[in-house]
Formats: structure tokens, sequence, C-alpha cells
């Protein structure tokens, strides 16, 4: 998978920009503040329907605009899309070969890229609620029957906490609804297990090539459903929780409620791991990631890496340029063209970005 080219029209501090990219690697370098972040943003939004920075997606409308467009140009394999967001003050439309989709599920993944960002070093810390939506993304990427499914399962739900706040519960209906998010929830904890069990098959492997030992590296999937995905099993826990459901008037089982935990070696990440040993794990778990959306698409993703390299040693920043598989576009956001120092000139091209103008450095140095 690769993105040839991408047009961006008020978007952010971007008002009319077109790029064209002829190699694997995009390299953009400028001071902070520039927009070089922007411009991942960007990609990421077309790859997932959604900004990694804010919740209000009219704040990627540059001011004084009424709407914005994000427009690229993908290849994959022998196919060739034209993917399009217009982002508007009622919401956004999207857009494939210049028709509308009908469905957000059917636009997600058609450019999958996968994003490492400096946010991400809260990854372990941060609420369940993250790690969480880190799996829903992914998988959905993946596939457009599990975003249905979790788009079904936010409806039941919502459905389910209406009723506990009625009065006088209609008991025969939150049954019936009950039943029918126990349906859902069995079928997406299937594909989250098959996805965490993929990664960890895989992050072990690349966190100790980076630390040159043996190390161990687990991740846990914990349901508040439990770890037997039996409806009469599930069915009984919603009906232990209703009394405190009902208090409350909101659902405290579910899928909603579920979590990733990390450890090293037998000790929890968020409580031991170092802030290098985390981003070990976390540059790790990309990697693995890589290898799950290949063996499912049998195409490599779109690689975003934002001001990644400031913080690596030489040595870990060669071994991660050594283990990428060759052929996968990567676009680097950077201050300082050294950061890239070592990676092969000839698969490079350099933009230099400033307030939102970027121009291509003819010459990589």
């Amino acid at each position: 998978m690769k993105i040839n080219k991408i047009h961006l029209l008020n978007y952010r501090n971007y008002y009319h920009t077109q790029l064209d990219f002829q190699k694997n690697i995009q390299v953009f370098v400028g001071d902070n503040g520039q927009g070089k972040t922007n411009l991942l943003e960007s990609i990421y939004f077309l790859s997932t329907s959604r900004s990694f920075r804010v919740k209000n997606e009219q704040d990627l409308i540059q001011e004084n605009f009424d709407l914005c467009r994000i427009e690229a140009f993908v290849s994959v394999e022998t196919t060739k899309l034209r993917l399009a967001a217009i982002l508007h003050q009622k919401g956004k439309s999207l857009f494939i070969n210049k028709q509308p989709v009908r469905k957000t599920s059917e636009f997600v993944g058609k450019c999958n890229a996968i994003l490492f960002s400096p946010a991400d070093m809260d990854f372990f810390e941060a609420s369940p609620k993250i790690r969480r939506r880190f799996i829903d993304i992914e998988c959905s990427k993946i596939s457009s029957i599990y975003m249905e499914q979790l788009n079904q399962y936010s409806k039941l739900l919502k459905e389910r906490n209406s009723l506990l706040k009625t009065d006088k519960i209609d008991m025969d209906y939150l049954d019936v609804v009950t039943d029918s998010l126990i349906h859902l929830s069995i079928q997406i904890i299937k594909q989250r297990h098959e996805f965490v069990q993929f990664l960890q098959s895989k992050i072990s492997t690349y966190y100790s090539s980076f630390v040159s030992e043996e190390s161990s590296v687990t991740i846990q999937y914990q349901s508040s459903l439990g770890e037997i995905l039996e409806f009469d099993v599930i069915k009984k826990r919603f009906e232990s929780s209703f009394s405190r459901d009902k208090a409350f008037k909101m659902t405290h089982v579910g899928i909603h409620r579920d979590d990733l935990v990390f450890s090293l070696n037998g000790r929890f990440v968020s409580q031991f791991a170092s802030q290098g040993q985390k981003r070990m794990i976390l540059l790790s778990g990309k990697l693995s990631l890589i290898d799950y959306i290949y063996d499912h698409t049998k195409t490599y993703p779109i690689l975003l890496l934002d001001d990644v390299f400031s913080e690596l040693d030489p040595k870990k920043k060669l071994k991660f340029s050594e283990i990428l598989p060759r052929g996968i576009q990567i676009m680097i956001t950077t201050t300082d063209l050294s950061e890239i120092s070592g990676w092969p000139k000839e698969e490079c091209e350099i933009f230099t970005v400033s307030s939102g103008v970027v121009k291509p450095v003819k010459e990589v140095i």
C-alpha cells in the first residue's frame, strides 16, 4: 500500500497543498509548530475517519472557512483508490473514487496507516478506554464486520442504559436488549482475543532484538464478562449485576469495561517499566501490528512516525530501520535530519515544512 499523492484544502494550517510522493520514505523536517504533525494527522484521518488529536472534527477546519478537504490517491497492488474526506459544520462526508460512502465502515481501512507519536507514551497509564480504542481501531481497519458489530453494541448499550433510567423498567424488553448485547459481546471478544494473541506471538521477539537480551512481554486481555464465552455464563453475570445497574442507572459489565494489561518479565509495565522500556514495548507493538495487518490483508500499511527518533539512541534507530519490511511506505517528522542518518538515502525524499508551506528538497544530504 502506498500514498502517491495527497491534497489538503483549508485543513489546519494548510490552505491549498498538494504533495506527490515518489519514494518509499518521506521525511518532513522543520521547527516545532509548523504543521508536520498535521500532515500525518490528515493521513491518519483517511485511515480511521477520525483525528488522533482532537474530538471535535470541526477543529480541523481552517479558521474563517466552512469546510476542509483531505484527499489522497492510494495504490494497493494493482488497485488505485481516490479517497476523500470533507469536513463541514454538520459533520463529515467520505468518498471513494468520488462516490459517497453510505457507512463509515466501508471507508475505514481502505488506506491503512499505523501511527507512532509522543502521545503514545501515556498508553499504559491512561484509562482503559484508550487501550480499548486501540484494539477497536485496528480491528475495524481490518474488518468492516467488526466495526458494524461495535456500532450495534454501542446502540444497544445506550438503549439498555436508557431503560435503567426509567422509573418502571420494562423487564421483558430489558431482557431482549441484554440478550442481544451478549450475542454481540461474544463475537467481539473473540475477535479481540485473536488480535491480542497475534500481537503476543510477535512482541517479545521484537522487544528482545532492541534490548539485545531475552525478554518476555505479555499482553493480557481482561474482560468484565470473564473468560468463559458462553451465553448462559455471561447472562448470569448481567443478572448478578442488575441490582447495581439499577441503582446507578448504567450497565457495569460488558466489553465497554474491558482492558489490556501489559507486563515485562512478569512485572506490570504501567508500574515498573522505565520510559525507555515503555518506548521499546510500544515500538515492538507497532512492528507486531504491521505483521498483523500484512497477515490479514497481504499488503503492508503506511507507517507514520511523528518525532520518534529524537528519543532513540543510534543503535536502536539502526535496528529499527533494519527490522522494517522492505518496500513499506514510511512518513517521518523530525526537527533534525541527523535523526535519520543511516537510513537508505536512495529511498528517502525530504520535504521542509514552515508555517504550513511544504517544499521538496531536491538533494538528500
